[in-house]
Protein backbone atom coordinates (compact mmCIF):
# COMPACT_ATOMS: atom_id res chain seq x y z
CA UNK A 1 0.00 0.00 0.00
CA UNK A 2 1.37 3.67 -1.15
CA UNK A 3 0.91 6.41 1.02
CA UNK A 4 0.98 9.98 -0.37
CA UNK A 5 3.85 11.87 1.09
CA UNK A 6 3.74 15.65 0.52
CA UNK A 7 6.65 16.90 0.73
CA UNK A 8 7.23 19.91 3.73
CA UNK A 9 6.43 23.23 1.80
CA UNK A 10 8.66 26.33 2.77
CA UNK A 11 7.08 28.32 5.05
CA UNK A 12 8.06 32.02 4.43
CA UNK A 13 7.20 34.61 7.12
CA UNK A 14 4.67 37.33 6.64
CA UNK A 15 7.20 39.92 6.03
CA UNK A 16 9.22 38.31 3.85
CA UNK A 17 5.92 37.76 1.59
CA UNK A 18 5.22 41.30 2.08
CA UNK A 19 8.32 41.80 0.98
CA UNK A 20 8.22 39.81 -2.19
CA UNK A 21 4.86 41.32 -3.10
CA UNK A 22 5.95 44.69 -3.04
CA UNK A 23 8.70 43.30 -5.43
CA UNK A 24 6.32 42.28 -7.86
CA UNK A 25 4.12 44.96 -7.48
CA UNK A 26 7.18 47.38 -8.66
CA UNK A 27 8.11 45.31 -11.41
CA UNK A 28 4.54 45.12 -12.71
CA UNK A 29 4.33 49.32 -12.61
CA UNK A 30 7.51 49.18 -14.24
CA UNK A 31 6.52 46.82 -16.96
CA UNK A 32 3.21 48.69 -17.55
CA UNK A 33 1.82 45.29 -16.28
CA UNK A 34 -2.01 45.22 -14.63
CA UNK A 35 -1.83 44.96 -11.11
CA UNK A 36 -5.53 44.24 -10.87
CA UNK A 37 -4.82 40.28 -12.07
CA UNK A 38 -1.61 40.43 -10.38
CA UNK A 39 -2.86 40.97 -6.86
CA UNK A 40 -6.03 38.59 -7.61
CA UNK A 41 -3.11 36.00 -8.51
CA UNK A 42 -1.13 36.83 -5.54
CA UNK A 43 -4.10 37.43 -2.98
CA UNK A 44 -2.97 40.66 -2.64
CA UNK A 45 -5.35 43.62 -1.20
CA UNK A 46 -5.68 47.16 -1.39
CA UNK A 47 -6.70 49.64 1.43
CA UNK A 48 -8.20 51.79 -1.71
CA UNK A 49 -10.25 50.56 -4.82
CA UNK A 50 -7.85 49.90 -8.18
Amino acid sequence: MQTNHIPPTKKSSVFQRILEDKRAIRKCIQEKGDIKTLAEKRGIKFATPI
